[in-house]
């Protein structure tokens, strides 16, 4: 009688697990995908960074006041943005002291500076560097700092 019950409850158990439901699988199949390991280059590496680069400075805005230059950027926890004025003391070091002078000696020059993208702490973070231009004339350089991770991520 026992054994007549096991099956029976079995059976039914089976039978209705085996329904015609339809399961949504496509936010499983999303995250299976966010979490597959990626392989990109530098060179991919690179050119997301110029680009995110570019849409986050296109963002920023130079005005003129009495007092000198008003400044205007968005502060987003993703990066570190900052600006350095040519005509102003700041506290540069390595690469990005390095790109300020290049940048203002083009300034000095009259050659044309173009965005640039170096690797920092062994590659860690990516610094994106823009002259910094205000009707026609550049006045400084933006810099942006990506980590690496972040830009690896942004890749499709």
């Amino acid at each position: 009688m026992l054994r007549k019950f096991s099956f029976f409850a079995f059976t039914t158990a089976l039978l209705w697990s085996c329904g015609d439901q339809k399961i949504d699988t496509t936010k499983a199949r999303e995250e299976m995908e966010s979490r597959e390991i990626k392989v990109v280059s530098d060179a991919q590496i690179i050119e997301q960074a110029m680009k995110l680069g570019g849409e986050v400075a296109e963002k920023f805005q130079v005005s003129e006041t009495e007092e000198g230059f008003e400044v205007a950027f968005g502060t987003d926890s993703t990066y570190q943005s900052s600006f350095y004025l040519f005509d102003e003391a700041n506290e540069l070091s390595g690469k990005e002291l390095q790109l300020f002078q290049a940048y203002n000696y083009n300034r000095k020059n009259g050659i044309a500076s173009e965005p640039n993208v170096q690797k920092l702490e062994e590659g860690k973070t990516l610094l994106y560097t823009k002259p910094m231009s205000f009707k026609d004339s550049t006045i400084g350089m933006w810099s942006i700092k990506f980590s690496r991770k972040q830009i690896v991520l942004s890749i499709d």
